[in-house]
């Protein structure tokens, strides 16, 4: 009987799906429109598309986009916050502080909360009570005054409700008060405390919760309707949603404990398939990760063969989730982004995009806005004969005449702005991507690109350029190597708990104690998610400062059991960390913990790996698909080859200009650069001269 893992990343306009056969180690893909209005219809779309008994699918793996879609266009629940008495202003008041860039000055500048809020200030209300900081009661809970909170809530229609009081990280009992009072007058409300992370730090907490109060009806019932769906059609098994800490959670875990944890549950895979390649399939650790898809770019960095991680993630600024996830920074500019000039003729690319409809003009579906996908098009670089394996044909004439509506206005003709979109989006990429490599303190010389989604590869090479990068990677599934990654996800959960005192006065043995029982819950918590304690393995870190400081930085411990020289060793660390980070230590002031966090992490699955044939330095002929023109500086064209990517054989080159055609994806290989086919099919880019 055939087992099957599958794995489903729903993006802005396609839907990506692989399915890997654990008997044979082979990996197919699909390529599916999603379907925004339901994507559980597009992810069953993409299943139909393999033609096999879903019964025989051992593990299914998603990430969808319903939470993130919700918080860009605002349409999540009417949402609450009950908060501590005169605390009511915390969400405007952005922690006081201001993006390093022009706003740093600018009186008139107003924070993204302000304007476009999670939580409308008539709808955050203040309650009666007061912890102290070590969660002693100074003032007690008012029952009736919350009462009358939740009352007028609920006569405002108010269907989501956040809970942050403030110390309740140290003494839970006021919450769970309101809690039961909010289930008395509102029972069929959906309600979070401050429970889905408790440590310190008001701020980042209470956006925590909000976060989850507001994106968790969307992701429950649209989980619960997929989970619906599957099972009508065949499909009973576990269900595993990928999360923002670069593991999985069961389908049941994210609904009950930290749906807002799946906001960017797509693009964090990305870089799980990122740190399987590192080592395994190519001798490079190192990588900057590029992600195109239709609707935005996403960016991270992979370092020694661990993808970077933060505790400051933010949607937008000031909008900060609070918990541990992958460093991934996404920015509005794809291949649906549409292509504009504004009042003072400046060009822009995103991050309004065209989407999945009406799509780009090319598609045929009724849009008239240039995209960037129309760009390409009318460029050449994407052939209309070739586009998702050839079924769906593009419109090259209908690309023309939308670049003409903005073209043609400014005296321009439909190349040139083509081509200045696609150097725009690419300035853009790198950009992000230098305050990445900038902000991670690492050497940019020891990194090479990994570029992935549909229009990844296209981009890759000039990105590379731009960076001072000499090599390009172009994984064997660019268009689904998010879906890839997602596979070889493991199961992941983090503990976390505040305690502030000077790391010497807390000392190793009251340390240990605290991990020991941290480490009890994170095993309990993979217990019922089906990992056995053999294969769990646990990262223990401490988050401090030096004293008088109001931040806090992760270092991880690199020993245990905790003895006093392992303490004193990740005070050496700590040092370290602060002296690469910020350019100086503070060796003789005192380091204070203000959480100790534990990240369990399950056994983690392989990418499989097929070895394809050996050829020559030259591809075979049936390899070459087709001679087609194409326009590389926006004024000229002339005619490149088009290679067939499953036609091409391991040690193959192909010199640029060319074009590999992957089917799902378009590999740009630029001028002056030549590309080499290795053992598992990857493309590997000399991008030294591109």
């Amino acid at each position: 009987m055939p087992s099957f893992h599958l794995g489903i990343d729903v993006g802005g306009t396609f839907t990506d799906a692989v399915l890997v056969s654990i008997e044979e180690g082979t990996v197919r893909r699909a390529k599916v429109r999603t379907t925004p209005e339901d994507q559980s219809a597009g992810v069953l779309d993409a299943l139909a598309a393999f033609d096999i008994d879903p019964a025989d699918i051992t593990t299914f793996t998603h990430g969808n986009t319903v939470a993130i879609n919700a918080l860009l266009e605002r349409k999540g629940p009417k949402t609450a916050l009950i908060c501590t008495e005169g605390t009511r202003d915390t969400l405007d008041m952005g922690g006081l502080v201001r993006p390093n860039g022009p706003e740093l000055y600018d009186a008139s500048w107003i924070r993204p909360h302000q304007i476009r809020p999670l939580v409308h200030r008539r709808y955050i209300r203040d309650i009666p009570e007061r912890l102290t900081y070590d969660g002693a009661v100074h003032v007690p809970l008012d029952a009736d005054a919350v009462r009358k909170e939740i009352e007028f809530l609920r006569s405002e229609d108010v269907t989501s409700v956040a809970i942050c009081l403030l110390h309740a990280y140290r003494n839970a009992e006021h919450e769970e008060a309101v809690r039961k009072i909010i289930a008395e007058v509102m029972p069929d409300a959906y309600v979070q405390s401050s429970s889905v992370r408790p440590v310190i730090g008001e701020y980042d907490r209470t956006f925590a919760v909000v976060l989850n109060a507001y994106t968790g009806p969307l992701i429950t019932d649209y989980l619960r309707k997929l989970r619906a769906r599957l099972v009508d059609n065949g499909y009973a098994g576990d269900v595993l949603i990928t999360q923002m800490n670069g593991g999985v959670r069961t389908l049941e875990r994210t609904i009950d404990e930290l749906p807002a944890y799946a906001i960017q549950s797509g693009p964090t895979a990305g870089l799980l398939g990122a740190e399987s390649y590192a080592g395994e399939v190519l001798d490079e650790r190192n990588y900057v990760c590029i992600d195109i898809g239709g609707t935005s770019t996403d960016i991270g960095l992979v370092h020694d063969g661990v993808a970077q991680r933060t505790d400051d993630w933010e949607f937008e600024f000031g909008i900060r989730l609070g918990f541990p996830a992958l460093d991934v920074r996404s920015i509005g500019a794809g291949g649906g982004s549409i292509i504009s000039i504004d009042e003072l003729g400046t060009l822009s690319v995103g991050p309004e995009s065209a989407g999945s409809e009406p799509g780009p003009a090319c598609y045929g579906r009724g849009g008239t806005q240039p995209t960037m996908t129309d760009a390409m098009v009318a460029l050449g670089v994407v052939h209309p004969d070739l586009f998702l394996d050839g079924r769906m044909n593009l419109s090259k004439d209908a690309a023309i005449e939308a670049l003409k509506t903005v073209a043609e206005p400014l005296g321009m003709t439909h190349l040139e702005l083509a081509w200045g979109a696609f150097g725009l989006m690419n300035a853009q990429i790198e950009s992000e991507a230098s305050k990445i490599i900038f902000e991670a303190a690492v050497d940019p010389t020891g990194f090479v690109v990994l570029a992935y989604g549909g229009a990844g590869p296209i981009h890759a090479t000039s990105v590379a350029h731009m960076l001072g990068m000499k090599r390009v990677v172009i994984p064997y599934f660019p268009g689904g190597f998010s879906a890839l990654g997602m596979v070889a996800a493991p199961l992941r959960v983090e503990k976390a708990v505040s305690i502030v005192d000077d790391v010497d006065v807390l000392g190793a043995d009251r340390l240990a104690s605290i991990f020991e029982a941290l480490d009890a819950d994170a095993i309990a918590d993979l217990a019922g998610q089906g990992v056995s304690e053999s294969e769990v393995v646990i990262e223990r870190s401490l988050h401090g400062h030096y004293k008088g400081q109001g931040f806090a930085n992760r270092v991880v411990l690199r020993e245990w059991p905790l003895t006093d020289e392992a303490v004193a060793n990740w005070k050496t660390d700590f040092h370290e960390f602060y002296e690469r980070a910020y350019g100086y230590s503070a060796l003789e002031t005192p380091i204070e913990v203000t959480t100790m966090t534990v990240t369990a992490t399950g056994a983690r699955g392989k990418i499989p790996l097929t070895r394809i044939g050996d050829g020559t330095g030259t591809p075979p002929d049936g390899a070459l698909e087709m001679r087609s023109e194409v326009s590389l500086d926006g004024r000229t064209t002339r005619e490149i080859p088009f290679y067939m990517r499953q036609a091409l054989l391991a040690g193959n080159r192909v010199a640029g200009p060319a074009v590999i055609d992957d089917g799902l994806s378009t590999i740009l290989v630029a001028e002056h650069t030549t590309a080499t086919i290795d053992t598992f099919g990857n493309v590997l880019i000399d991008a030294d001269q591109g």
